[in-house]
């Protein structure tokens, strides 16, 4: 049984009509280059997809397309215009991501600054460390110092980021910073570090800080006496974590520290 769909009309809207909503993603110079390129040879055949409100349109998708058609000097642009979303910030947030989750340059950080944006409640406080961080760590082991996942983000990306231990996630985010700092990048990859900082964060709020004193001190003393890499597939990893941080070293740091 076939279901009524909802489909945008298209109106040609004056340039000036159309404002920025808070919550899109930042946009890339290189990108509106591109898109000013393209235009100039091909011309424009798509639309800008808007949502309208009182006398303007706030644009949910195609900012880049509407700075390489300013730059063109157009006045007024195709727009498709979505009119059947009500006022709630979350709702248009949603629909915003929604429509950019295929282009590549939405990703993880894309989200974060987007849902900071809208001041959504901790987004900012990660923001700021993605920016304070981001040269050691991947944005993605960045997050999973918080929210204990080690991949895909998708709570986080939805906007519904939980902080559960913000004291202890600041203390492993600053020993993974010093752990990639004194191995580097090549020995402490990503996948490394995101694997850890997931398995550190779930292995119980009690016995936290001990493991990952338990796993520095394993991963360093592993890349120290040994020409072989830490695994950094996930089965691999998560074995040497039981075998080497749990069984092995996190008894010792257990036992010297009561």
């Amino acid at each position: 049984m076939k279901t009524e769909i909802k489909i945008a009309r298209v109106e040609m809207i004056p340039m000036n009509k159309i404002k920025f909503i808070k919550g899109n993603r930042g946009m890339y110079e290189s990108h509106i280059q591109r898109m000013y390129d393209l235009i100039d040879t091909y011309g424009f055949a798509d639309t800008i997809k808007v949502i309208p409100e009182s006398d303007f349109y706030w644009a949910a998708e195609g900012q880049h397309r509407y700075q390489a058609l300013k730059l063109h000097g157009v006045k007024e642009v195709p727009c498709s215009i979505v009119d059947w979303l009500d006022d709630d910030v979350e709702e248009i947030q949603k629909f915003i991501i929604s429509l950019n989750a295929h282009n590549k340059a939405w990703d993880l950080t894309d989200s974060i600054k987007s849902w900071a944006d809208l001041k959504k409640e901790n987004y900012e406080y990660l923001l700021d460390k993605v920016k304070n961080y981001g040269n050691v760590l991947s944005v993605g082991s960045i997050v999973s110092c918080f929210d204990g996942v080690r991949r895909q983000h998708t709570s986080v990306k939805k906007g519904k980021l939980k902080i559960l231990d913000k004291n202890f996630s600041e203390t492993m985010l600053e020993a993974m910073k010093n752990f990639v700092v004194s191995n580097g990048k090549k020995k402490a990859n990503s996948k490394i570090t995101y694997c850890a900082a997931e398995l550190i964060f779930n292995s119980g709020e009690e016995i936290r800080y001990k493991v990952l004193q338990a796993f520095l001190l394993a991963a360093n003393t592993h890349l120290n006496s040994s020409n072989e890499p830490l695994p950094d597939g996930d089965k691999a990893f998560d074995y040497w974590f039981e075998e080497l941080v749990m069984k092995t070293y996190y008894p010792i740091i257990k036992q010297n520290t009561i």
